[in-house]
Formats: C-alpha cells, structure tokens, sequence
C-alpha cells in the first residue's frame, strides 16, 4: 500500500508530508484548496506526463516522493520482472523530480529509471481514477482493453499476439517479392549492374589504407633516395673510405692490440665486432629503401590515383568503407537470388502463411469467445453494483462486432447502456450523465478490483454530480472496496467522508506574503466540524454538527 508522500514546490505546495494507513482516507477541503493537486502529484511520481509550469513559483525544482510498503507477493514479483526489487523492509522508494527546463528524472530505491520503468511498476501498485478518465470510458476504443482486464485472458492474448505477429511478417515478405514483371525486370538490371561494378573493381579489405601509403612514399620518393642512398653510404660504402663500419674496423684491430694486456679487450673487440654487424643491416636496410621506390614514380602515382578514385566512387554510392560496399554487393546477390526465384519463394510463403492463418483463427476464435463470457459476467457484476448505487433499472452490455485480423484480435467491443426499461441500448456518450459516468466508473472498479493487482485505488471527485443517499451509497461501495485495497477520495460530499477511516483537510492560506497549500489530518472532533462544514456552509450550526455526528457514527452499521 501507499505509506507515505513527500512534495516539495509543487504549485501552492511548498513541502508537505502525508502519511497513510490502510482502509479509506477522504481529502476534503474548499474548492480551489489543492486536493487535486496533492493527486495529480502522485501521478506525477507515477509517470503522469508533466509540465515545468507546475514547478512553484520562484523555485527551480519540483519533486515528488512515493514509499511503498506491504506489498503483496504478486506485486514483488511483477516489479522483479521490470527490474525493480523492494529494499531490506520490503519497501518500494519512488522519487521523481522536474527541474526549470522540463527535464524530469525518475528514480526507484535510489537507483534512476527510464520514465517506462517507472510507469510499468507503479501500475502494479496504484491506480488513480481522475475526472478525465470518465471521458476515456465514452470512447469505444478503450473498451476492449478494460473488458480484456477484466476477462483475464492474458495467455489467450499473448498467443494470438505472436501467431498475428508472425501472420503480418509474412503477408508483408509476400507482398515484398510480390511485384509486377516489369518492376521485377527494372530491380534484376539494377541490381546486376551495381553486383558488376563492385565486383569488377576487386576490393580488398585495407587496400585503401595501403595505397594511401604508397602514395606517400611516392609523393617524397626523390627525398627518400637521397637520404636512404647516404644513409648506406656514411655507414657502410663510402667513397673516400670513411664510413662508420670502416672506422669500427680500425677500431677493432686497435683494441686487438690490448689483447693480453688489458683483460676487457676481448670483449670490447667483440661487443664492436656486433655494432658492425647490426649496422651492417641498418646500412642495407636503408639502401633497400631506394629498390622499394619505383623507377617510374608518375606512372605508379598515376595509377594509384584512378584506383582510389574508383574506390571513392564506389563508396559514395554503395558504403562509407569497402566493407560496407562489399557487403552491399552481398545484399544485391541476395535480393537478385530472391527475385529470380520469387515465384518460388512466393508459393513457399503462401503455403506456410495458410498454416498459420489456421493457427491464427483457431486463436483468435479461442480469445473472442472468451471475451463473450467475459462480458456475460462484467454485465453481471456491473449491473449489481450500479443497483445499489440506485441504478436499479438500468441495463448494461457489451456489443460486439467482428473484424478483420488486428492487434486486438477479431472484435470490436463497445459497452452500450439501457437506462430505462421499454428503451433500446445505446452508446454512453449518448446517454449517460456526468453523475452516471460517475457511478458507472465506480461500478466498473468495483467489478474489475479483484483483477486489478493495484493495491491502492485513488479516486479523484468520483461523486461528482451526484448527492443525497446515492452519495451515501458510493461512500459505502467506497468503504466496502477498503476492506480488499487501500482506497483515497477527493470528496465534496459529506455522506462520502464520513464514512472514511481517515480524514485529511486539504488548507490554503497566506504565509509571508505567499499563498501555501497545507493538508491536516483530522481528529474526531475536527472531522465533525469538517463534515458540518460541507452540509451547511461556512457557519457552521448546531444542527449541522448533530448531522455530522450522526452520518460519521452511523458509518459501522452500514
């Protein structure tokens, strides 16, 4: 359940703290006060979409705080499949913040989330019925959705889902080789000209990079014949005998003649006799640097050039790199393969897509008419719950109509309504009231809660447009739903408050020159005032007192 709240700097909200208990809260207070700001926080840290506007005047951060505790085992385990593991005290810490420039992150046991994480979990936790989804019950297309809930035929939809899945890949493969002969004719020239061109120029993997270079050495070839061709010489063959190998000679037969006398002049004559040696090779391999650079330099530059430049044309077209460009040709191969035996492929297709259109059907049939049983019993339930809320003649259904294969499967469900006898059903945006859309909410609710794994409900002025003893009722259908999920109302009626297990006052008032939003919960006494407050107005008599009295301690025998 919900335990706690935290909101800093969110429209009159400069900090509040809220802590919650099991069973039904009520949040009451003037109109304008900021009950529904207080909800629309909470969505807010649920992954509600947001706006920088709300962020407090004056502040440059908004920030919003959910704790989390009890949660049942289901709960637990749909938030480890996310990713999202309860602490040592079996909690789930939510914080969400909002800076000046719109930028929100989102953060879940102190650890950041995608706003996607965040919502999938707090799904699983809460649920927050606003004024707006009483307008997403008149629209059809959200139908089929709340009757799936309900129905809970998840496997029966995963199933559909992947056999559907695999049905379009397959029609759309099909409708790819599925292409006229003059097309077909216009793709093979295509594809056999660029297959040509790239195949015809050879390219290797790094002969790029090795022509580059060689075009290096040719650009300075004149520099590097020079300098190879002295670099041997002052090392090995010099002309006038003076070469660093001929004075490492003379040195040799110099420390020769210490042979006997002094005891290290064997070995210097040796560790000489291995200088020589290595630049000897150095000396050789210089020179070989002369034999690498052509003899014709203008002729191998030229020929390099109209390499690269063909390599260049080749990538411009077809691929950053020649292995882009080759592995391009490899597709070319492919699809010209595919095409040539497309009427082949085609019929492979065909008789594969049959099979599954089988399996297809077989599914879609299965989750259609679990959906047809399912709508028997929401009927049901709906109209037994809106009895009581004093909707004793009114009729409730489910209109199918069958489609073509989709996302959803073959139907198309529209909830339709008969609100008094001798009349024909029909759509609710055509009949029902914001009151009824209210209690049809309510009924709804009620019916799927057991399906819902959200431990929490929020409703937000779910008993708009509605008064008297039906509010009487809604508060009691409101306290009966407490005994199986925690249950928060923003209420203006006072047959709906009363009978809240706990009850908070949301406040404004002036502070230092500000408008602030506070929120007190009540003791006995302060809820009676409160209670009196909402029947007759802001003075508050004896009489009104005596109500309050009587709705809140007749709420047991309810």
């Amino acid at each position: 359940m919900l335990s706690s709240v935290h909101i800093e700097n969110i429209a009159l909200i400069k900090s509040l703290n809220l802590n919650f208990s099991a069973g039904f809260t009520a949040f009451t207070g003037e109109t304008g006060a900021g009950k529904s700001i207080v909800m629309d926080s909470i969505g807010m840290a649920c992954g509600a979409k947001i706006n920088k506007d709300i962020i407090r005047s004056g502040e440059n951060e908004a920030r919003v705080e959910l704790l989390f505790c009890d949660l049942k085992d289901d709960t637990v385990k749909k938030c480890a499949e996310a990713g999202v593991f309860p602490d040592e005290d079996g909690c789930v810490f939510i914080t969400r913040t909002i800076d000046s420039s719109g930028k929100s992150v989102s953060s879940v046991n102190g650890k950041r989330v995608p706003i996607s994480v965040l919502r999938e979990i707090s799904s699983y936790m809460i649920n927050i019925h606003g004024q707006h989804d009483n307008t997403e019950l008149l629209r059809p297309e959200s139908h089929i959705s709340i009757l799936d809930a309900f129905a809970g035929d998840e496997i029966l939809k995963k199933s559909y889902i992947e056999k559907y899945s695999a049905f379009c890949s397959i029609k759309n493969r099909i409708s790819e080789l599925s292409v006229d002969d003059m097309e077909k004719k216009r793709m093979t020239d295509i594809l056999k000209f660029q297959i040509e061109e790239i195949k015809s120029a050879n390219l290797k993997d790094g002969e790029e990079e090795k022509l580059l270079s060689e075009k290096k050495r040719l650009l300075h070839s004149e520099k590097i014949n020079k300098n190879a061709a002295l670099c041997y010489h002052l090392l090995y063959d010099s002309i006038n005998g003076s070469s660093a190998t001929d004075n490492i000679d003379r040195a040799i037969s110099s420390i020769n003649e210490l042979s006997g006398i002094i005891p290290e002049a064997d070995s210097i004559a040796e560790r000489l006799e291995t200088v020589k040696y290595e630049i000897i090779d150095i000396a050789e391999t210089a020179n070989d640097f002369r034999d690498e650079v052509s003899q014709n330099p203008t002729q191998a530059l030229d020929m390099i050039e109209s390499r690269l430049d063909k390599i260049k044309r080749l990538c411009s077209r077809y691929g950053e790199n020649i292995g882009a460009v080759n592995k391009f040709c490899q597709e070319c191969e492919k699809k010209l393969s595919e095409i040539e035996l497309s009427e082949t492929k085609i019929t492979e297709l065909k008789k594969e897509l049959k099979s599954i259109e089988l399996d297809l059907k077989a599914s879609a049939v299965s989750l259609s008419d679990a959906r047809k049983k399912a709508a028997e019993k929401l009927s049901a339930a709906i109209e037994q719950e809106l009895a009581y809320l004093d909707m004793k003649a009114v009729k409730f259904k489910t209109e199918f109509t069958q489609c073509d294969y989709g996302s959803d499967g073959i139907d198309k469900a529209e909830f339709v309504i008969k609100m008094n006898s001798g009349e024909g059903f029909h759509s609710l945006s055509k009949t029902a009231s914001g009151g009824e859309l209210s209690r049809l909410m309510l009924a709804l609710k009620s019916a799927l809660s057991e399906k819902e794994g959200a431990e929490t409900l929020i409703f937000d002025e779910i008993d708009t447009g509605i008064s008297g003893s039906t509010s009487r009722r809604i508060g009691i259908k409101l306290k009966r739903l407490a005994k199986k999920k925690q249950v928060i109302c923003v209420t203006h009626s006072a047959q709906v408050a009363s009978l809240s297990d706990s009850h908070f006052k949301v406040l404004k008032h002036i502070e230092n020159g500000r408008t602030i939003t506070s929120v007190l919960e009540l003791q006995y006494d302060e809820k009676v005032r409160e209670i009196a407050r909402i029947i007759s107005g802001m003075d508050i008599s004896s009489a009104a007192i005596d109500s309050a009295k009587e709705l809140i301690e007749g709420r047991d025998s309810e």
